[in-house]
């Protein structure tokens, strides 16, 4: 018998396209926004296209860096400041492909991203705001599952983590 109502009564708001995601969210009784006050905050970013570090231009390189990493601190860092003003904690889950599967660009971003997570996951936690990255190429209703248990109740003592689903060796 699977747990049902993780999320009843909460609001997410999924940044980027995940289908697998949406469902396990609204599955579990989150309400999606598209934008504004939300208890959990998921952004999933697309993979840039894979390019060789040597036929990289620095624009390029920057590009993905933004993506991958800048606007995502951002976002997040909005997130917990409208959290911490309304007195209330949440969830942050970043979502992309794992640094080893594309170039060299996608290698920085997703280091820096385990690194920032687990160090907002550390600053946060005095807030009630839990950060956790799941580094994956899939879209399946495994990965939709693991964001949703994130963002439930259930891993209220997970915060820092940087996980990987299907993910070949």
């Amino acid at each position: 018998m699977a747990l049902m109502g993780w999320l009843d009564g909460r609001t997410a708001r999924l940044v980027g396209h995940c289908p697998a995601i949406a469902t396990a969210l609204t599955a579990q009784g989150a309400t999606l926004v598209a934008d504004g006050d939300c208890d959990v905050l998921i952004h999933v970013a697309p993979p840039p296209p894979v390019q060789l570090a040597h036929e990289q231009s620095h624009a390029e390189w920057r590009a993905t860096l933004d993506a991958g990493l800048d606007q995502r601190f951002l976002l997040a860092k909005d997130f917990a400041a409208a959290r911490r003003a309304a007195g209330k904690g949440g969830t942050v889950v970043f979502v992309g492909a794992p640094e080893q599967a594309l170039g060299a660009d996608q290698a920085a971003a997703g280091g820096a991203l385990g690194n920032l997570t687990k160090t907002l996951g550390v600053e946060w936690a005095r807030d009630g705001i839990r950060v956790n990255t799941v580094q994956t190429e899939a879209d399946d209703a495994t990965l939709g599952n693991l964001v949703a248990y994130l963002a439930s109740d259930y891993a209220a003592y997970v915060t820092g983590a940087v996980m990987g689903v299907g993910l070949d060796d």
